[in-house]
């Protein structure tokens, strides 16, 4: 049966396309075959993939379609012929994000150590919570923090965001704070530009520490 991922924030920039390639190299190299939908107006996904075939980096196991419209996500979805379809939402709350989330198993919201990115997540764990009813069941949501610098963690929004995610499944939010954080890395940066996945990139240090801590992720997840 396949298994629906959705990224979801309404804040551009905050990190959902380079989880959803960091979560899709994984599960292709676990052997399931992916499908990713690049459902975001800005194209990012798309673009990593066209940088990703000119340079002759195209990762196995994974397939991604471009959808710009309610429809257009719908028709891939019934089209999938995959063990996994991760979604990459748009940065606004629309009519497509709200198909997401309705045909998500699991939601993730990206989230860094900022104000303005953390309401967001509120947004999405309501929206999520919103659909989820509608539907008669729990999606559950995820909360990932993205983009950690060592810096980042004595920042007063870092310390915020495990009481807010608190705060949200007080209220009855089916949210939950994931504990591993994606710290930031130049090799998660540099498979945007055209390499591929991480898990294609050669095996340095820094690679090996981020591939340890992307399959934690998934592991969690």
């Amino acid at each position: 049966m396949v298994q629906r991922l959705s990224i979801v924030s309404s804040k551009g920039g905050a990190g959902k396309t380079t989880v959803a390639i960091l979560l899709a190299g994984e599960y292709a190299l676990r052997g399931k075959r992916v499908l990713m939908i690049d459902a975001d107006n800005r194209q990012n996904l798309s673009e990593w993939w066209k940088l990703s075939h000119d340079k002759d980096n195209v990762p196995a196991n994974i397939d991604l379609v471009a959808a710009s419209t309610q429809g257009g996500v719908e028709q891939a979805l019934g089209m999938a012929n995959h063990d996994i379809v991760i979604m990459d939402s748009p940065g606004v709350d629309s009519v497509i994000a709200n198909t997401i989330i309705r045909n998500s198993d699991v939601v993730l919201s990206p989230v860094q150590a900022n104000q303005d990115e953390i309401r967001p997540v509120g947004q999405a764990a309501e929206n999520t919570a919103d659909i989820a009813e509608d539907q008669g069941r729990t999606i559950p949501h995820g909360v990932v923090v993205t983009r950690i610098a060592l810096t980042a963690r004595s920042l007063e929004a870092y310390r915020f965001i495990r009481p807010f995610v608190a705060a949200l499944r007080e209220a009855g939010y089916p949210s939950t704070l994931l504990q591993t954080e994606l710290t930031e890395r130049n090799c998660y940066r540099e498979i945007r530009n055209g390499y591929g996945t991480l898990q294609m990139l050669d095996l340095t240090e820094p690679v090996k520490k981020g591939r340890i801590e992307v399959s934690a992720l998934l592991d969690e997840i």
